[in-house]
């Protein structure tokens, strides 16, 4: 691809010999710049034995490289004035960095050894595995966090994208400083980076810039595998005496690359997505069975998702679940009103706008969209497709994507499959 091949103005790609692809969007409004470095290095990549190894490895990241240890690194960041960070999902991670468009090149500097010369110190590792411990007892001991890692578990079933993203106690007390090398020889290589980058900048010293820091770094990452989850009808549930019940679903949706996403976000909004949406009204104002109840978009690069999520008593975990599948079969039978329609649209285009005024927005977004399908996505791009959207193209959604077959629905709390499902589910 030539450097600016089918982009718009103000929007910049080109890639390095040894492979690193750099795309940006020039925001000369700011003052600030947001870069990011994304790769495939996440959950999804680690051995099958070492759960927790890719959240382990981004607080790891930080601890020290072999030109400053960690005490030194975080005081040349804040000189600076620099926000910096790591996170990790189930399918890629990034470190990113933002700060005032002329500490660039320094800042740069920066992540460049972070990248190319960590050295995972030992004395460290412990205090970080440590706060991974910790951070898996509030885990365990969230039924809110949990569900969301149950059903999850169960939707992705028989493949690495249902893996638990922290890990356990078990995998994380017997993951080593060799296994942070070897991992970051594995998945840190040229051939796997991505870097993004939107704020004020000069494009040209940016890719020079890049050149002469990364330019010689030579390797080779293996490509990732395909993830191919075949979710089925499923039911799973979590005892736990108590006086909550937390019940999470998911089915099949459109992904981000779908002709019909738009459609799809739509549909989430119109479900679950706000204070006025059927979920919220129906399970919460009108009948107040829940304390928490939403709907959202989720998913993975080849299946994309839709998470429902409700909170509410053993008393009433029956007539929940059975007025959230009510509501799923309408949506699916009836598709959504004009009134919800426009609305929603409405809705999504302010949210859009609001989340595209700033740098580091604005650099996730033109990251995920490059990676997910290797072009960039303007803002002026996602308001057309929604305001593309027409009832027609709903009810197409929900007869290629029945939010009743497949579901999985997975539930934590005191009540028997028998108590909380009874005859409620189509299948």
């Amino acid at each position: 691809m030539s450097d600016q091949q089918s982009l718009p103005p103000n929007y910049f790609y080109h890639q390095l010999p040894n492979g690193i692809e750099i795309i940006g969007q020039s925001m000369p409004s700011l003052s600030s710049i947001t870069f990011g470095l994304q790769l495939d290095a996440a959950v999804v990549h680690e051995p099958e034995d070492k759960e927790g190894l890719a959240h382990l490895f981004e607080y790891m990241l930080f601890q020290g490289t072999k030109q400053k240890d960690a005490r030194a690194l975080n005081e040349a960041f804040e000189t600076l004035g620099a926000r910096k960070g790591a996170s990790t999902g189930l399918e890629t991670a990034q470190v990113w960095a933002q700060i005032v468009h002329t500490r660039f090149d320094r800042t740069l500097d920066l992540v460049h050894e972070l990248l190319l010369t960590p050295t995972f110190p030992r004395d460290e590792l412990e205090q970080m595995r440590n706060i991974i411990l910790q951070e898996i007892r509030r885990r365990d001991d969230e039924p809110m966090s949990r569900i969301f890692e149950l059903v999850r578990a169960n939707f992705y079933r028989s493949t690495s994208l249902g893996r638990l993203m922290l890990g356990t106690n078990e995998s994380v007390r017997s993951l080593q400083r060799k296994d942070l090398q070897e991992f970051w020889r594995a998945r840190y290589q040229p051939n796997n980076v991505l870097f993004s980058i939107a704020g004020k900048f000069d494009w040209d010293h940016v890719v020079e810039k890049m050149q002469a820091l990364f330019g010689n770094w030579e390797g080779q990452a293996a490509p990732s595998a395909k993830q191919e989850p075949h979710p089925e009808n499923t039911v799973v549930l979590e005892h736990q005496e108590g006086k909550q019940e937390h019940i999470g679903m998911m089915f099949p949706f459109p992904n981000y690359t779908d002709p019909d996403y738009y459609a799809a976000m739509v549909i989430s909004e119109v479900l679950g997505g706000n204070m006025a949406s059927r979920l919220f009204v129906e399970v919460r104002e009108k009948r107040g069975l829940v304390y928490g109840v939403s709907a959202s978009m989720g998913g993975n690069k080849h299946l994309g998702a839709m998470r429902i999520y409700a909170g509410t008593t053993p008393e009433q975990g029956r007539e929940c679940l059975e007025v959230i599948v009510n509501e799923l079969r309408k949506l699916e039978q009836d598709g959504i009103t004009t009134d919800e329609l426009e609305r929603a649209k409405v809705q999504l285009k302010s949210e859009n706008v609001m989340r595209s005024e700033g740098s580091g927005a604005r650099m996730g977004a033109i990251a995920r969209s490059w990676w997910y399908e290797r072009k960039i996505r303007t803002v002026q791009d996602v308001k057309e497709g929604i305001d593309s959207v027409t009832q027609e193209q709903v009810l197409n959604v929900l007869r290629r994507f029945s939010p009743l077959q497949p579901l999985t629905i997975a539930a934590i709390g005191p009540l028997t499959r028998d108590e909380l499902v009874g005859d409620t589910l189509p299948f």
